[in-house]
């Protein structure tokens, strides 16, 4: 499966197993992903997997400050390829197309990525 690593924000270290056919993330405690930052809306961004194509595809669910993917404003669904830096809000989560055993699995990629300059998280 794949995975999403929040590598700057609020729950910086967190990772998550996308095992579902739809993520969503935002502050809302009904989401899938909780996001408590100040600058996520309650339902912020949806993650949904296609079996036909095998792909995950990132999309707003009109929220205020919008979703970012490497940078680039998401008006309509993206295809997500590994990774790929999602930002949303003062969030930084970063999309990869392997999924992790544990933590520490995940903050090594991260680091490998390039995404933290020095490794401060204790896995």
């Amino acid at each position: 499966m794949a995975s999403l690593v929040i590598s700057h924000g609020a729950d910086t270290g967190d990772f998550y197993k996308l095992t579902e056919a739809l993520t969503s993330v935002g502050r809302d405690d009904t989401c899938t992903i909780q996001v408590l930052d100040e600058q996520v809306s309650r339902k912020h961004l949806q993650i949904r997997f296609d079996p036909a194509t095998k792909l995950h595809f990132a999309g707003d669910y009109r929220s205020a400050n919008g979703v970012f993917v490497n940078g680039k404003q998401v008006l309509l669904d993206v295809i997500l390829n590994d990774g790929d830096r999602i930002r949303i809000g003062n969030t930084n989560l970063i999309y990869f197309s392997a999924d992790f055993p544990d933590k520490a699995a995940a903050h090594a990629a991260v680091k490998k990525a390039g995404e933290w300059a020095k490794d401060t998280l204790s896995p």
